[in-house]
C-alpha cells in the first residue's frame, strides 16, 4: 500500500555547524570543468557458487562538462552534463549531480530490491557527522541513487575523499542488461590529479531477495576525468544557462524530499496514467517558478508500508 507524503518545508537544524576547512571546499570545486572521461568497469571476483564472473571489462568514453549549480558554504552542488555527437551532430544529455553536504546529519541510504526503490532516511549523531561530507549522487532526473558520508584527506600533496560503503541501484550500464542481482555495496574514493580527477569504486553485487542475501561478485570501477579544452563543451555550458533555474528548483525538490521524509523515502514512475519522466520534459520545456516545481512532483512522493 502507498500513500501520499505532503512535502512540509521545515527549518533546518537548529545546532552550530563549524566552518568546512576551505581545502576541503576548494577540492570539490577543482571538480568542475570540462572533461575527457573514460569509465571503465571489471568485475574481479566470483563470489557466489558458480557464478560466471563477466570476462570482457566495460569501457566508454565521453565529453563531460562539470558547472558548478550551487555554492554556500555547507553545500556544494556540481551538475555534471554529456557531449553526444551522432551522424555528424552533436547533443547534450543531462547527466548525473553530485551534492556535498557539511556535516550532513540525514543520509539516505537505498533499500530497494527485487526491483522496487526505496530509500531510508538514516539520522547521524553529530559528532559522527562532525568534520565530514556527505555526497549525494542523483539520477539523469535528479531523483536520489546515491549518498555516503567521508572525511576529506590532504596529505602528502594528495587530495581525496573516501566513503563510507553504501548501497546503491544498479548502475545505468546494467539495469537494462541484467536481473541477477539487486544493488550495489560501494565504496566511492574522489581524488584530485594533476589533469582532473579519478572516481574509483569497489563494489559488491548482492542478491537481496525471497528472504535471502548474498553477495554474487566484486567489481572495481575508476572512472577518469581529464581537463580538455574541446570546442563542444561550450554547448553544454549553453544548455546549462538556458536550463539551470528549472533543474535547480527540480533538484532541490527532491532533495528537501529526501531530508524530510522519513523513516522511508519513494515516488511513483507512474500516476493516474502519467509517467514522471512526461513532467520532468513539461518542466524543462515550460520553465516554471519552484512553486509549480513543488505543485507539479509533489503528488509522485510516495512511501510503502
Amino acid at each position: 500500500m502507498q500513500r501520499h507524503i505532503p512535502l512540509i518545508l521545515l527549518a533546518s537544524a537548529s545546532f552550530a555547524l563549524a566552518a568546512a576547512p576551505e581545502a576541503d571546499r576548494q577540492a570539490i570545486l577543482a571538480m568542475a570543468g570540462n572533461f575527457k572521461v573514460t569509465f571503465d568497469f571489471q568485475e574481479t571476483a566470483a563470489i557466489a557458487q558458480n557464478y560466471p564472473t563477466t570476462s570482457k571489462p566495460y569501457h566508454e568514453e565521453a565529453l563531460e562538462v562539470v558547472r558548478v549549480a550551487e555554492d554556500s558554504p555547507e553545500r556544494i552542488t556540481l551538475q555534471h552534463l554529456l557531449v553526444v555527437e551522432k551522424a555528424g551532430k552533436s547533443r547534450v544529455i543531462k547527466h548525473w549531480a553530485q551534492v556535498w553536504t557539511w556535516e550532513d546529519t540525514r543520509i539516505l541510504d537505498y533499500a530497494g530490491s527485487d526491483g522496487h526503490d526505496v530509500w531510508l532516511r538514516h539520522v547521524v549523531a553529530e559528532d559522527q557527522a562532525k568534520g565530514r561530507w556527505s555526497q549525494l549522487v542523483t539520477s539523469v532526473d535528479d531523483t536520489p541513487r546515491y549518498e555516503g558520508i567521508g572525511r576529506w584527506v590532504h596529505e602528502f600533496g594528495e587530495s581525496s575523499w573516501t566513503s563510507e560503503p553504501t548501497r546503491r541501484p544498479l548502475p545505468r550500464r546494467e539495469y537494462e542488461k541484467r536481473d541477477d542481482y539487486d544493488y550495489l555495496i560501494a565504496s566511492n574514493r574522489h581524488t584530485l590529479t594533476p589533469n582532473g580527477w579519478v572516481h574509483s569504486q569497489d563494489n559488491r553485487k548482492v542478491v537481496d531477495r525471497d528472504g535471502k542475501k548474498f553477495i554474487i561478485a566484486h567489481e572495481i570501477g575508476l572512472n577518469r576525468y581529464t581537463r580538455t579544452d574541446d570546442a563542444l563543451a561550450n554547448q553544454a555550458s549553453d544548455w546549462w544557462q538556458e536550463n539551470a533555474a528549472v533543474w535547480n528548483s527540480i533538484r532541490n525538490f527532491w532533495i528537501t524530499a529526501g531530508e524530510q521524509a522519513g523513516p522511508e523515502f519513494s515516488f511513483l514512475t507512474t500516476l493516474d496514467g502519467t509517467g514522471l519522466s512526461k513532467k520532468f520534459d513539461e518542466l524543462e520545456k515550460t520553465k516554471p517558478e519552484p512553486e509549480a516545481v513543488i505543485k507539479t512532483l509533489a503528488p509522485y512522493l510516495a512511501t510503502s508500508h
